[in-house]
C-alpha cells in the first residue's frame, strides 16, 4: 500500500497536470532567465511561452522579447474567467497579476504570440541608488535592487549604508519614497558589501551572497505557494532566518544518496506571517564559503 502522505502528493501531481495539460506535453525549452526570472516553456510551435509561478505576486517582468508587439492574448492556463492586463514599457513586458486567482501549487500564464517568439539578451539599463530611493512603485524599486545585487552590482557601495542598517545616511530628498528608504534600512545586512548571485538552475529567484561568501540571501516576491527550494548547495547549513524580522525558520533535505555527490534539495519552510509585505529576504548561513555543484546536462528540447 501507498501511504496516505504520498497518496496525496500524487493526487495533487494528478490534479495539476490535468489542468495545466496544455503547459505540460508538447513543449519544449522555455526563454533564458535573463529573460525571465523564473521557469518558462514554449510550445511546439513557438508561438505560446508559458510563465510558471510559484508566489503570488502582483505582477511579472519579462526583458528582451524582439516581437512583444505580436502579442495577441494572455491568459492564466486552467483558469478561462481570469483577467490578465499585458503592457511594454521601456521594452519591458508588464505582466498585472492582481486579478489572478493563484494555483494552490504552482500557476501558469500564456502568453500567445501571432508569431513564433523571438528574444535576445535585454540590455542592461542603468539603476542608481537616487533613481530607486525615488521610485514610488515601491516593488518595483525592490526588484531593482535584487536583480542588480544578483548580477553583481551593488549601487549601495560607498553610499552611507551600515552593515545593520543603524547610523544609515543614505542621500534622501523630498522625493524618496519612505517605504523603499525604511526596506533598505531593514534589510541592510542583505545590502552591505553583497555580491553576485547564484548561477542559474540553484534557486527560483534572485540571490546575492555575502562578501565572506558564507551567507546567501535568497530574495522572495510575493507570497510562496510552498517551500522554498534550493539545488546544488554542497555546503552544510547551519541555520536559516528572515532578514530584518531576526525569527530562525526550518528547512529539511531531501532526495540526498549517502553514496552520491549530488547534494540533496534544501527545502525552506516560509511561514505567510512573516513575510515581508513588499519583498522577504532569507539569510542562509552556511557552515563555510558557498561550494556548488554544477552538472552539464543538455536542455531538453522537446517535451513530446
Amino acid at each position: 500500500t501507498i501511504p496516505e502522505e504520498q497518496l496525496n502528493i500524487l493526487k495533487q501531481l494528478g490534479r495539476w497536470t490535468h489542468k495545466h495539460a496544455a503547459a505540460i506535453y508538447g513543449t519544449r525549452a522555455g526563454i533564458p532567465f535573463v529573460n525571465y526570472g523564473g521557469k518558462s516553456a514554449l510550445s511546439k510551435d513557438g508561438k505560446t511561452l508559458y510563465l510558471y509561478v510559484y508566489e503570488q505576486k502582483p505582477e511579472l517582468q519579462l526583458r528582451g522579447l524582439v516581437n512583444h508587439t505580436a502579442i495577441k492574448e494572455v491568459s492564466v492556463v486552467g483558469d478561462a474567467s481570469a483577467k490578465v492586463n499585458v503592457k511594454s514599457e521601456n521594452g519591458t513586458v508588464q505582466v498585472d497579476l492582481t486579478k489572478v486567482n493563484f494555483d494552490q501549487d504552482v500557476t501558469v500564464i500564456a502568453l500567445t504570440f501571432a508569431e513564433v517568439l523571438r528574444w535576445t539578451a535585454p540590455q542592461d539599463t542603468e539603476v542608481t541608488l537616487k533613481s530607486v530611493l525615488d521610485n514610488k512603485l515601491t516593488g518595483r524599486a525592490l526588484g531593482q535592487i535584487a536583480s542588480t545585487l544578483h548580477a553583481g552590482k551593488n549601487i549601495f557601495d560607498n553610499s552611507g549604508l551600515t552593515v545593520d542598517g543603524l547610523e544609515t545616511k543614505l542621500p534622501s530628498s523630498n522625493a524618496t519614497n519612505p517605504t523603499v528608504l525604511k526596506w533598505i534600512k531593514d534589510h541592510a545586512e542583505a545590502l552591505y558589501e553583497t555580491g553576485k548571485g547564484l548561477p542559474e538552475g540553484h534557486y527560483e529567484g534572485l540571490s546575492a551572497l555575502s562578501k565572506d561568501r558564507q551567507t546567501l540571501y535568497l530574495f522572495v516576491e510575493g507570497k510562496p505557494t510552498g517551500p522554498i527550494a534550493l539545488k546544488g548547495v554542497k555546503n552544510g547549513v547551519a541555520r536559516i532566518r528572515v532578514v530584518g524580522e531576526g525569527s530562525m525558520i526550518n528547512h529539511e533535505i531531501f532526495n540526498k544518496l549517502y553514496w552520491s555527490s549530488i547534494p540533496g534539495i534544501i527545502y525552506i519552510q516560509a511561514p505567510a506571517e512573516r513575510l515581508d509585505k513588499n519583498m522577504t529576504v532569507i539569510a542562509v548561513l552556511l557552515d563555510a564559503p558557498i561550494q556548488l555543484y554544477r552538472e552539464k546536462v543538455g536542455a531538453i528540447e522537446n517535451n513530446l
